[in-house]
């Protein structure tokens, strides 16, 4: 009888280690697939903001990217991210015990870029107007170099740089001085044709190069125009030209 009772316990203690005992652990671990999200394509002199989803009972996170970049918070942020084309993964290990590795797939970030949330060639007046924009070219303007963005004659957007060249990536000062733009400057003038034309008078532009194509962006810069309710008021643009 004795025997007979060392027999039961021992198995009941093989069918607790089989599924897992108490401890906690799962010896199958469930499908699932989570996704890594972000805000990107952003530019460089903003913040990349990383999440997941897709996955239950998270206990721990480990986030890795490039320049050794480590994080173990759920939703990382990252101020000034490197440009170009990067990936960053995750590992999360869940209450149960199960490892979940995902991959972000590729990150686009650019130069420096504010889009105002803004679709591609498109200039917005607050409270006034928004146009888009079915041509944009660039070309030598006196001592500047102009950036022209139209739709057919109904609207014309300048945006000027200093010098005979295309702008370089960077940032620039507004600045509604007349005549040769110092360096680091940049004019920003726009008419609509029923309007008063709108001058940009401070604020910044942002420029940067992906490939072949610059983007010209700002978001918040201060316009000035003698148009009833617009006299002054913001605006943003996200413009791309591609010699």
């Amino acid at each position: 009888m004795r025997q007979y009772f060392l027999l039961v316990i021992i198995g009941i203690s093989a069918l607790l280690v089989g599924c897992g005992g108490g401890g906690g652990k799962e010896t199958t671990c469930p499908t699932q697939n989570p996704v890594i999200n972000s805000n990107a394509p952003l530019g460089q002199n903003d913040v990349l903001k990383l999440s997941v989803f897709g996955i239950s009972e998270p206990k721990t996170y480990t986030w890795e990217g490039p320049n050794g970049f480590v994080s173990h918070e759920k939703s990382p942020e990252i101020p000034n991210p490197p440009k170009g084309n990067q990936v960053y993964t995750l590992s999360v290990v869940t209450n149960g015990g199960c490892t979940y590795t995902v991959s972000s797939g590729s990150i686009i970030v650019t130069g420096p870029w504010n889009p105002c949330g803004l679709d591609s060639n498109v200039l917005k007046i607050n409270q006034v107007t928004q146009v888009s924009f079915t041509r944009v070219q660039g070309m030598v303007s006196n001592s500047n170099y102009l950036i022209q963005a139209d739709n057919g004659g109904l609207a014309l957007a300048s945006f000027e740089f200093p010098g005979n060249q295309p702008p370089t990536e960077g940032q620039y000062t507004v600045t509604s001085a007349t005549g040769a733009l110092a360096a680091g400057k940049a004019r920003i003038t726009f008419n609509v044709t029923t309007q008063s034309p709108f001058t940009a008078t401070t604020g910044t532009v942002y420029v940067a190069l992906n490939g072949t194509t610059t983007m010209v962006s700002f978001c918040g810069v201060a316009f000035t125009s003698t148009n009833n309710g617009a006299t002054n008021t913001t605006g943003g643009a996200n413009i791309m030209w591609k010699p």
